[in-house]
């Protein structure tokens, strides 16, 4: 408790001094334009404070002194804004949570009277928080006076730590005041912004069901483009693969030039008879053209018969089936045939010597040739090594196959 009362008691002094210093200041500087404020209290106030109008400094508190229980301000304005006129007002404004405060004036008119050196402006009554606070109903005085007392219980001990932190966030205060000064002196421009924006919300809300779909597709667009990145990303990855194959394939390549270099310089002889070769195609060329000249009819009979062709090979197509089918289908009856293929042999054989006497005109002549007793014709079949006779063979007997008929009998 002690310790807040000192606190006290130093703020105090601080403030004393400070007004003794601004009236000192006053009491030396007697020139410039004044005008004076009479206001019911000046608690907040000290000599030196701005005097402000539309955000601008245009002069300080002179003195401050009491006259019939109100507060008599002097204050100077400076020459550029100087004189005031008629039907200017001023109040006191609190410029921070820190309670610092200064006059705010809101000059009158310029058609109207100028303000005389000396004169008085009206000022409206200054709002203190007590006043406020007597407003207050009982109960919720109490609530005020239990905050009050529990911020004193938080704060108790902790007064260099909160006079650092005041004094660390003067020029934070202050930057903000600036941001603040900005955004008023910005004000229509900012309740311009504001306006649009709320017509470009209107819009958006009238339009929400396409916005949705533009949303969606966006969602859909970003998926694949997702999707895409991960297949570069697995290219990329494969990348380092794909760079050491080209890497051993251009490691090669140097061998394999050294490697052609030979080849290239047994080569060169060759390539330097290649234009004497050329000088000497050129008359063979040009014996060349009748030849090619005379090809011209033959080759546009040949596109001629290329425009027939396409239908050709789709005719021999469509009947290459069933001609494979047909010839399929004769597969057994020749594997049934082929065994009696000698008798057939033997049957034309006789049937050709029956008219084999007979010349172009139809005469018949026939020779007979006689054997020695010693030729081999003359020999019994039998009797030849090897050789056995069958007067009558069975019918495809010579390919393994013995005839049948329809009942599966043989020969009769």
């Amino acid at each position: 408790m002690l310790r807040r009362r000192l606190f006290v008691l130093g703020a105090v002094v601080v403030i004393a001094a400070a007004a003794l210093t601004a009236y000192s200041w006053w009491s030396r500087d007697t020139g410039g334009y004044r005008v004076r404020l009479v206001m019911p209290s000046a608690a907040g106030l000290v000599g030196g404070a701005p005097v402000r109008a539309n955000g601008t400094d245009v002069g300080q508190i002179q003195s401050i002194e009491a006259k019939d229980n109100q507060a008599v301000i002097t204050v100077s304005i400076d020459a550029a804004h100087a004189p005031l006129h008629t039907g200017t007002t001023a109040w006191v404004e609190t410029r921070s949570v820190l309670g610092e405060r200064n006059i705010e004036v809101k000059p009158g008119p310029a058609a109207n009277p100028a303000v005389p050196d000396g004169g008085l402006v009206e000022a409206r009554p200054q709002v203190n928080v007590e006043d406020v606070l007597e407003v207050l109903d009982p109960q919720t005085r109490s609530h005020v006076d239990s905050v009050v007392k529990q911020l004193d219980q938080t704060l108790k001990g902790r007064e260099p730590d909160l006079n650092a932190t005041i004094k660390t966030a003067g020029p934070t205060v202050q930057a903000l005041g600036q941001v603040l000064g900005a955004i008023g002196h910005d004000g229509p421009a900012i309740h311009e912004l504001v306006g649009k924006l709320s017509d470009l919300t209107k819009v958006l809300a009238q339009r929400q069901d396409k916005l949705r779909n533009t949303v969606g597709n966006l969602a859909v667009l970003a998926g694949r483009a997702a999707g895409q990145q991960e297949d570069l990303a697995n290219a990329l990855s494969a990348l380092p693969a794909t760079l050491q194959d080209a890497k051993a394939g251009l490691d090669k390549m140097p061998g394999a030039a050294d490697a052609a270099k030979p080849l290239l310089d047994d080569l060169r002889p060759a390539a330097d008879k290649l234009p004497s070769v050329a000088g000497n195609l050129g008359p063979l060329l040009q014996d060349l053209r009748p030849t090619i000249a005379d090809l011209r009819p033959t080759l546009d009979a040949a596109s001629t018969l290329l425009n027939y062709t396409p239908g050709l090979l789709d005719s021999v197509h469509n009947t290459a089936p069933g001609l494979n089918t047909a010839v399929q289908g004769l597969a057994p009856t020749l594997r049934y045939l082929r065994p009696y293929t000698p008798e057939l042999a033997g049957f034309l054989a006789n049937w050709g010597s029956v008219f084999a006497d007979y010349d172009s005109t139809g005469h018949y002549i026939n020779g007979l040739v006689v054997a020695s007793p010693t030729s081999v014709n003359g020999l019994p079949v039998h009797s030849l090594p090897g050789f056995t006779r069958q007067i009558a063979p069975v019918p495809g007997e010579a390919g393994g196959q013995p005839w049948s008929d329809a009942n599966g009998e043989g020969m009769r």
